[in-house]
């Protein structure tokens, strides 16, 4: 009897707990954010003391921040597998070929007006729809360390053509710091690599052009074994850092922040992260070189921190306020310059620090849509990464990784 009245008491307790939380959930409208960034990025803190600052002043809104990094995409594909997705995510420039089917169009918002000619183009559909806030622009090239280029001896406006870069790269390795460094062991920066390689051999050679070729469902295998082939190079050659297997994407900004390394494979924001690490340094970047000396050096621009909302949420109307709020000027410009980049809307303006000057010097430089996102089939940001990663751990060389790109690129084209 004892023993019935206290599982009875057990039962009574767990019942009062279970109803008084959720009565407390009730109370609140809990939302989701999921970010497609590192979790040190300089954007994803910014994004975090966003939410907290929103939820401060509605107390009634409760703010879920996830945090992606590299499994970001892998993720949501599961999530949209289920129709199960958050709230809001950061589509990480996949608004339109990839998630605009699952996105709420955000044209009739107040801000839309505003959004910069630089990320217009690529966020519009053909139907003249959008799908995303664009806090800021990610406007692109190779991020470099003036101070080792300087001990080095390397002068980084000649560098013109991927032949000057590994040039460079060899000044760098004589001088006794690592030329390239590459976080391998996070996988996705041994794609953005591919994407400097790709637009150097397949777009940057403007009267040699793949892209109408890329676009209408025919892949340069031959071209693609010298796209990847410059990566087996700068390994036989010891251009990469000699962990480039196992490092993380945050041992690389470390090493390029400490002056160790004159380059880091991955895009400008990594600048921010570096002069948190060492913020008397001196960082900048240079245009992605051409493959040969008749092409044409370039910038990548596209979606950095682009928000969208997820068209089914049943916390849609509570989604959109806060997408109102992150577009607020000043909030505006606090994403921008947390990544160095220039801001998404053109009623406010950011503080891009020690990148102004080079932003200004290569204003002039064609910019391109970011590789992948523009001309390669949904999916194949994944063989990038693989047959890259099987390239720098010696199991594949470039001729079978170019096969294998081709394979998965007919697949994902006609699927």
């Amino acid at each position: 009897m004892k023993k019935a009245l206290i599982v009875a008491a057990v039962v009574v307790v767990v019942a009062v707990i279970y109803f008084a939380s959720s009565g407390t959930k009730s109370d609140k409208t809990e939302l989701s954010l999921f970010l497609s960034m590192q979790a040190t990025e300089p954007a994803t803190l910014t994004f975090e003391d966003l939410a907290a600052e929103y939820m401060k002043e509605n107390p009634d809104v409760s703010i879920e921040v996830i945090v992606g990094g590299g499994d970001a995409e892998a993720m949501l594909k599961t999530k949209m597998a289920a129709n199960d997705l958050p709230d809001m995510w950061t589509t990480h420039g996949w608004s339109l070929m990839r998630y605009s089917e699952y996105l709420e169009p955000l044209n009739d918002q107040p801000w839309a007006k505003d959004i910069s000619p630089l990320i217009k183009p690529a966020i519009t559909g053909k139907d003249g729809k959008f799908y995303v806030l664009p806090m800021d622009v990610e406007v692109t090239g190779i991020p470099c360390n003036m101070t080792v280029l300087e001990k080095s001896g390397v002068d980084a406006d000649a560098i013109r053509t991927l032949d000057d870069l590994f040039a460079a790269c060899e000044k760098v390795k004589q001088a006794g710091f690592t030329p390239m460094v590459l976080g391998g062991k996070d996988i996705w920066p041994i794609g953005q690599y591919l994407l400097w390689t790709a637009f150097s051999e397949l777009v940057a050679d403007t009267d040699n052009s793949e892209i109408d070729n890329l676009t209408s469902g025919q892949f340069p295998e031959e071209k693609w074994v010298e796209v990847v082939g410059w990566m087996h190079r700068a390994k036989e050659l010891g251009y990469f850092n000699v962990d480039v297997v196992t490092s993380s994407y945050n041992d690389s900004v470390q090493t390029y922040a400490q002056d160790k390394a004159a380059f880091i494979v991955t895009a400008n924001y990594a600048v921010g992260e570096a002069l948190t690490y060492n913020p008397n340094g001196k960082f900048g970047f240079i245009p992605i070189p051409s493959a040969d000396e008749n092409g044409e050096v370039l910038l990548m621009t596209g979606e950095r921190a682009a928000v969208g909302v997820w068209k089914d949420s049943p916390r849609k109307a509570e989604s959109l306020k806060f997408i109102a709020y992150l577009a607020q000027p000043e909030n505006i410009a606090r994403m921008a310059t947390a990544g160095s980049n220039p801001t998404g809307l053109t009623n406010s303006t950011s503080d891009t620090g020690m990148l102004k000057p080079f932003y200004e010097k290569y204003a002039s430089v064609t910019t391109y849509p970011i590789f992948d996102r523009a001309y390669l089939p949904s999916g194949m940001w994944d063989t990038l990464c693989t047959t890259g990663a099987a390239i720098l751990a010696g199991s594949m060389t470039p001729k079978q990784a170019a096969e294998k790109a081709r394979v998965d690129y007919d697949k994902l084209y006609h699927q």
